[in-house]
């Protein structure tokens, strides 16, 4: 009987589990479920996550940066080239602006509420307002971007940056937006909202993650086991 209540807390433990793999190369034939961007400068780190909306084009984006100054405005926009293994935040190009919309010879102004033909794609400022620090020095924000995805080749945030920029428009934090898949799908089950939360983890020094499902599966697991011990 023993036994049995033991293969009951494992697999009680690891059904919820689901790993995913970070997309490095672009592969073409994963299904990207969300993305991560860890941004670094001197004195500041914050991840940003990109999920999708249910129901709804584009995706949602949180940002939690740290380090800031209290009252200050800081812009951030995704960047067309990747950040350079040196860390050079200036190698990482310009905005991610593929239709075109800024142009020399008129003024930009990016309408939130006309995104596709007034806004660059990776304007994310634009759509939700710069970051503001509290008094601790940490900015935190989430919001909908209904222009940005994981798949168009026109519209994907990936293989590009993100950029913090000072007010003064010097940037301060770079970090690489790296997506995330579900290994073998067909047999980890169906993706849920709960690795939306693991964004703390750096994602620059591993390709796997793993569901925070599985630490609540794990400790409903050891209550079934206690309560049946204790029969």
């Amino acid at each position: 009987m023993f036994k049995n209540i033991i293969a009951l807390v494992f697999a009680a433990a690891t059904a919820s589990a689901s790993v995913y793999v970070r997309d490095t190369n672009n592969d073409p034939s994963l299904r990207v479920e969300q993305a991560i961007a860890n941004v670094t400068g001197t004195g500041v780190t914050g991840n940003f996550t990109f999920v999708p909306i249910p129901g709804q084009t584009g995706l949602r984006v949180s940002i939690n940066v740290s380090g800031l100054k209290q009252g200050v405005q800081y812009p951030f926009h995704i960047h067309v080239s990747p950040v350079p293994a040196n860390g050079n935040c200036t190698a990482t190009g310009g905005h991610l602006d593929t239709y075109g919309i800024k142009t020399a010879n008129a003024a930009y102004n990016c309408d939130k509420t006309k995104p596709l033909t007034t806004c660059e794609i990776g304007d994310l400022a634009g759509i939700a307002g710069n970051l503001t620090a509290n008094a601790n020095g940490q900015a935190t924000l989430t919001f909908n971007d209904p222009i940005i995805t994981f798949g168009n080749n026109k519209t994907t945030i990936l293989g590009h940056s993100i950029v913090v920029h000072n007010p003064d428009n010097t940037r301060l934090a770079c970090g690489n937006i790296f997506g995330y898949a579900l290994k073998n799908p067909s047999t980890s089950g169906s993706h849920t909202g709960s690795s939306q939360t693991e964004t703390d983890s750096d994602n620059t020094s591993s390709d796997t993650k793993t569901s925070g499902a599985s630490s609540a599966a794990m400790s409903a697991a050891l209550v079934i086991m206690a309560a049946a011990i204790a029969i």
